[in-house]
């Protein structure tokens, strides 16, 4: 009798909300050490970012079983990513923005949108979209909670 079970939609948001955390930390330290040569890697972020993330995730997840369905190949899954990206960050931020919330401001750039997007980022989402399609999405879908299959049981390898 097979125990195992798909890990819920709550668990599976949680791992997006925790992937895009860690994600927009590791980025940013990226960033201030590229531009500022700040050797100290430090990273920040606000805590909005997790339900963004976390959304966002489950909203890809859609994306991506449909496009599978419909056999859409990888490059163009990317501007559909990318696209439903530009809707979410707009969207999340404008909300946020109304509380004087919103974590983010691309006002310096060139090609903002109120301050809310920036087209100058777009190269960068659809890298990161086709990163979440192959790796992020197909990963955590096949989680589950179970027993540990006899192929990756440890014990099994020091004997």
């Amino acid at each position: 009798m097979d125990q195992s079970a798909s890990l819920s939609v709550l668990w599976r948001w949680y791992i997006y909300a925790l992937h895009g955390y860690a994600t927009e930390i590791i980025f940013t330290a990226m960033w201030e050490f590229v531009f500022n040569l700040n050797w100290k890697l430090m990273g920040n972020t606000s805590i909005w970012i997790m339900p963004i993330y976390g959304i966002s995730g489950l909203v890809c997840e859609q994306i991506y079983l449909e496009c599978s369905k419909r056999k859409l190949p990888l490059f163009a899954r990317g501007f559909v990513y990318l696209i439903w990206t530009y809707l979410w960050e707009f969207s999340s931020g404008f909300i946020l923005q109304q509380f004087d919330l919103c974590p983010w401001d691309y006002t310096h750039y060139d090609w903002d949108v109120m301050g809310l997007i920036t087209l100058e980022y777009a190269p960068l989402w659809y890298l990161l979209s086709i990163i979440i399609d192959r790796y992020v999405i197909q990963y955590t879908r096949q989680l589950y909670w179970g027993p540990i299959h006899k192929d990756f049981d440890i014990a099994d390898k020091h004997e």
